[in-house]
Formats: C-alpha cells, sequence, structure tokens
C-alpha cells in the first residue's frame, strides 16, 4: 500500500535534512492532509479526548483525537505524535448507533477510520483502511480536567491595542495578589497554548488559581478572537504586551498587587522587554532561551539530530545550509540558490521512493514547488528575522526585579546546559537576582518525558511535573 507506515518514513527522511525552527518541525508532514471541509452528525458522548494507535506490523503508531461540536455539528482534530503532525482536521462521515466512521485526506486520497463503540465503554475500536489496504485501530477516552476549573470566576475581556483587538482569559482570585500574565512560545499560539493536545497555560491558569493568583492569558495575533498580523517581530509582540499591562492597570489595579510574567520559550524573549517598568514584580522564563535566537536554532538541530540518529555528516550540512539561511535574512539577500538547493535535496529523497509512492504524489514538480515554498516561508518573515537577531542576554542584563529561569533537563528545543551556563554567567556579571532550576526529566512542555522529543508530547499525560510548578510556586510565594 502506499502506506501510512511507507508515507511517513518517507517524511521522517525529508525532515532529517530539512530541521529548521521548532514550529517548522511539523511542515513536512502537514502536505498530507489539506483540502478539508468538516462535516459530521451530533451524537452524545463522543466529545472529548481520545489516545489510541493504529497497528502496523509490529509497531503501533499512537494517534491523539479530538472530537468536539460546532453549531451542534460534530467534527474534530486529529494528532500523529511521532511524526510531529498535530491540529490535523478530521471529518466526522457517520455516526449511527454504536459505529462511527470518520476520515482525513492524504495527498493520494482519503484515508478512513470505521469504528464501533463498544457497549457504551469509553473505547473505539474498528479498521483504518488507505489505498485499500486495513489496519486495526483502537482508540481510548482520555478523563477530562475540567474539575480543576469548576467554579473559577473566569472571563473573556477585549483588549484594544496598537495591533487591533486582544482577546483573553482574565482570571481573578481573592485576596488580593500579582496578577500573572501568561506569554506564548513561537508559532500562532491560542490563549491555552495548546501543544499536541496539552493546553499548557488553561492548565497553568487553573493551577495558579488554586494557589491564590490571579492570571491572564491571551490569543496571539491573528489567532483565535484576536486581531492583526501574525507576522509579527519580536518588539511588536512586546508592544501587544506593554498595552495588556497598561489595560489591566487602568481597569482593575484594585484588584491585583503588581505583574508577573511568565514566559514561554519565545514568552521569554517578549517578557525580557519590560525591564523598565515600574510596576513589574516579576519574570519567570519558562524554558526561556538566554542564547540569541539564531544559537538556540543550531543547537536544536543538533540535539533533534543527535536523537534522530542523522550522521555527523549530514549534521554539518544541514548547520552550513542554516548559516546560509540566516545570511540571506541579516542582508535582504537573493534567496533563489537556496530554493534551488533545497529543491534538489527533496527530489533527491523523493526519488528514493517506490514508484507507487511517487505517482501518489502527483506532478513531482508542482510538489516539490509546493514544500519548498512551505519550508522557506517562516525564514522569509520578520518575525524570523527579530528572532535571530535578538539579544536575550542584553535585554535580561537590564532586569532588577527578581527573576526565575526555570528549564527542563530533556527540552530539546531549549536546551537546559547551554542556558543555564549563559544564565550564571549574565547573573554573576550584572549581579541579578535569578534563580535557575532545571527540573529532572522534564520536557520543553515541563511534563515528565522519556526521551524529550517533540513527537513524543502528545504520548505523554497532560500534565506537569510535579517539580516544576512546585518550583512556580515557591518562588512566587517569596515575592509576597
Amino acid at each position: 500500500m502506499a502506506s501510512i507506515k511507507h508515507i511517513f518514513g518517507f517524511l521522517a527522511k525529508m525532515l532529517k535534512i530539512t530541521s529548521f525552527y521548532p514550529h517548522m518541525l511539523h511542515v513536512l508532514f502537514i502536505f498530507l492532509f489539506v483540502l478539508f471541509q468538516p462535516f459530521g452528525q451530533q451524537k452524545s458522548d463522543l466529545q472529548g479526548n481520545w489516545s489510541g494507535f493504529i497497528e502496523i506490523g509490529e509497531d503501533n503508531l499512537r494517534i491523539n483525537i479530538i472530537f468536539s461540536y460546532s453549531d451542534g455539528i460534530l467534527d474534530g482534530s486529529m494528532d500523529i505524535p511521532q511524526q510531529n503532525a498535530f491540529n490535523l482536521p478530521i471529518e466526522v462521515l457517520e455516526v449511527d448507533g454504536g459505529k462511527i466512521d470518520f476520515q482525513f485526506q492524504t495527498g493520494s486520497g482519503p484515508a478512513i477510520f470505521r469504528g464501533s463503540i463498544l457497549n457504551g465503554e469509553p473505547q473505539i475500536t474498528g479498521e483504518f483502511e488507505q489505498h485499500g489496504e486495513k489496519l486495526p485501530f483502537t482508540l481510548q477516552k482520555r478523563p477530562s480536567n475540567q474539575g480543576l476549573r469548576a467554579g473559577m470566576p473566569e472571563k473573556d475581556i477585549l483588549i484594544e491595542t496598537r495591533a487591533g483587538k486582544v482577546h483573553g482569559s482574565l482570571i481573578l482570585a481573592e485576596p488580593e495578589s500579582p496578577i500573572v500574565i501568561l506569554l506564548s512560545g513561537s508559532g500562532t499560539q491560542d490563549r491555552d497554548e495548546n501543544v499536541a493536545g496539552f493546553r499548557v497555560f488553561r492548565e497553568l491558569s487553573g493551577l495558579l488559581y488554586q494557589q491564590g493568583y490571579s492570571s491572564f492569558r491571551y490569543d496571539d495575533r491573528g489567532i483565535g478572537l484576536s486581531e492583526g498580523e501574525i507576522d509579527a517581530t519580536i518588539h511588536e509582540l512586546g508592544e501587544d504586551l506593554s498595552d495588556v499591562m497598561q489595560y489591566l492597570k487602568m481597569n482593575y489595579s484594585n484588584r491585583f498587587s503588581g505583574f508577573v510574567l511568565i514566559g514561554h520559550s519565545q514568552g521569554g524573549m517578549v517578557a525580557a522587554l519590560m525591564a523598565d517598568r515600574t510596576d513589574l514584580n516579576g519574570i519567570v522564563f519558562m524554558a526561556g532561551p538566554f542564547l540569541r535566537g539564531d544559537k538556540i536554532i543550531d543547537e536544536q538541530i543538533r540535539l533533534l539530530s543527535a536523537a534522530s540518529g542523522v550522521t555527523d555528516d549530514v549534521l554539518e550540512t544541514n548547520l552550513q545550509f542554516q548559516q546560509r539561511i540566516y545570511e540571506i535574512v541579516r542582508t535582504e539577500g537573493d534567496w533563489a540558490e537556496i530554493e534551488r538547493d533545497l529543491s534538489e535535496r527533496l527530489e533527491e529523497q523523493i526519488n528514493q521512493l517506490p514508484e507507487q509512492q511517487r505517482a501518489a504524489l502527483g506532478d513531482m514538480s508542482a510538489f516539490v514547488q509546493s514544500q519548498v515554498n512551505r519550508q522557506l516561508s517562516a525564514a522569509k518573515s520578520r518575525w524570523f528575522k527579530s528572532m535571530i537577531e535578538f539579544e536575550t542576554a542584553e535585554k535580561i542584563s537590564a532586569i532588577t526585579v527578581p527573576m526565575l529561569a526555570v528549564f527542563g533537563d530533556k527540552d530539546m528545543q531549549v536546551a537546559a546546559e547551554p542556558n543555564r551556563t549563559k544564565a550564571e554567567e549574565l547573573r554573576a556579571a550584572n549581579n541579578l537576582d535569578l534563580e535557575i532550576v532545571v527540573i529532572e526529566d522534564a520536557n520543553h512542555l515541563f511534563q515528565e518525558a522519556n526521551t524529550g522529543m517533540p513527537g513524543e508530547y502528545g504520548m505523554l499525560e497532560r500534565k506537569f511535573s510535579p517539580q516544576f510548578f512546585d518550583t512556580i510556586t515557591n518562588w512566587l510565594k517569596k515575592l509576597d
């Protein structure tokens, strides 16, 4: 079959030669899943999170599915964590009694799940069909953590910023405490920072409320209910944050005693821009980079390549290719040569596929060009230029309020060791009030992890390592 195993194996090869930046890890997989018009029929008990696997020979391919209602219609999305493919739309075809059929589109046609719901049990079993070949699949419904938010005074508010309207969720705790503003990482994030099904900020805001802390989290520009251009520089994101803080201060200052910023990954860069604010109580760098942006990307490539078995010579080629991209971005140079080289590399990989696989991709030239465009779209953005040139250490050196830098020792996106070392150097050189903690066995999302690879996120329990949240709350208590 133009089997899912073969297709994903091909994509894994492509990934090894085109690792650019964290959210670009998904790009080579997404092209299989396009052209959707979600449709479904309403049915009880299906809504929620389901996890399971497709049996492929001796292997299991993990899948996570979220069924949800929109205007009374059941639709959903799917994650394939082992392949770094997330939020892929699924179309519910039919729900009839104890049966459910749903599908997603691939580059060569639909792949269909035909399942049975077992006597009201939270389990779906059935067959996955693609290109005439059938494989067993099993899904189990995952428990909801909705109880965490029961009775929580959460409300949506709208804030006018220089870039347009920003929507977010405000939770005000009693008694008065600092309000924690949560700042998301790179890529387009909604207020919950949903990564592979783990709603990082939704979980964190609930835990903070339980400890008596107010919080605000908001949709990024152009995402969710927020307006504005998605392609925003780090400094423009800082302007959004400044406007948010000003609004909260003008309208709710009687309900909180100052601001604490928790910046996840790139959010730490944005938080560092607020160094001169007098109403700032503290900053938490949650896997926040202390190195310049381009150095973070290079370290990502090294870590992910080593974990994926990429040879040293291929790694060196990729790093050299990356340096060429940086140079073009900084000098606003010509992309033609890069585009040509990337096209040749993709064609070389595709030509290694069986004939049936190549035929399934259609017009080779058009396919390759579409992938080159997708691969380089982020590199050509205003955001990317601002990120690789952002001197994080310079900004952090000017911060006078208490800070906490917390890293996961299995983080493959913002590696603990080089960033911890840089943080220690900055603390010593500038006499900073900076606490540095490395969480054992934690990944970039601060889940308890096995490998730390991004493809593992969706396979892990959707909760924080206890040590992580204890570290946050113990530090916050020192500010009171």
